[in-house]
């Protein structure tokens, strides 16, 4: 004979949620897991940024190789987006807020791109070392 039948009422015995300590536990180990996990989000985004402006110098290296073949010497003035495309007619394929430099260094040039985040790549060319 089942409960509902007979009228006989079944209750629940209290307690059956979490103590304060389970729950100082769990938040604990998520305080943890995010003190771990966040600086790590932000090194790869941190990386992918500078992946992204190295990307981009080496785009604009390529122009720079084609000016040099046609005009004997690489263009080492470009304070700006507009003066690089006017030297080397190079334009970035998004416009997201990163600058350009371009500047004499040695026998060759520099290139130095920085982004919205103030995060900067600098590489000195042909040799392909970071300034």
């Amino acid at each position: 004979m089942n409960n509902f039948s007979t009228g006989v009422r079944v209750t629940h015995p209290r307690g059956q949620g979490f103590t304060l300590l389970e729950l100082m536990i769990a938040v604990a180990i998520l305080a943890i897991l995010a003190g771990v996990g966040i600086p790590t989000y932000q090194g790869y985004l941190d990386n992918s940024r500078e992946a992204k402006l190295i990307n981009n110098i080496a785009t604009i290296e390529v122009f720079q190789e084609n000016h040099r073949l046609q005009t004997g010497a690489y263009a080492t003035v470009g304070a700006n987006l507009a003066a690089i495309t006017a030297a080397i007619d190079w334009e970035p394929q998004t416009n997201d807020g990163i600058t350009y430099v371009l500047g004499a260094s040695g026998a060759g040039y520099s290139i130095t791109a920085t982004d919205d985040q103030g995060k900067s790549v600098c590489i000195i060319y042909p040799d392909k070392v970071r300034c």
